[in-house]
C-alpha cells in the first residue's frame, strides 16, 4: 500500500462480482477444453485459484486453472468423498 501525500492508495479488489466471475470461469472452463488440467476428466469440473486469495490471489485468468472436483479436493488436502 503507498501513501501520496494524505491520499491512500489500496489495492485493486481481489474477487469480482457473482456475474463478472460467472462469465470468467465459462472463459476458463472454454479455454481448458472442458477438461481437467491434472487428469483430463471431462466431468465436475472447477475453476481453481493457483495462488489463493488470502495469499492476494485474484480473479486473473493467468491466476485460473480447470480442475475436476476430485483433483481440486486432492491438491486441497480434503476428503474425496462425496457430501
Amino acid at each position: 500500500m503507498k501513501m501520496y501525500g494524505s491520499v491512500r492508495q489500496t489495492w485493486p479488489p481481489i474477487r469480482k462480482d457473482w456475474e463478472a466471475y460467472a462469465r470468467l470461469r465459462s472463459e476458463i472452463l472454454k479455454r481448458d477444453g472442458w477438461r481437467c488440467q491434472n487428469c483430463g476428466s471431462m466431468t465436475n469440473l472447477d475453476v481453481h485459484h493457483m495462488r489463493r486469495r488470502s495469499n492476494l490471489g485474484n480473479d486473473a485468468e493467468d491466476n485460473l486453472i480447470t480442475l475436476c472436483r476430485i483433483c481440486h479436493r486432492l491438491l486441497h488436502g480434503t476428503s474425496t468423498r462425496s457430501r
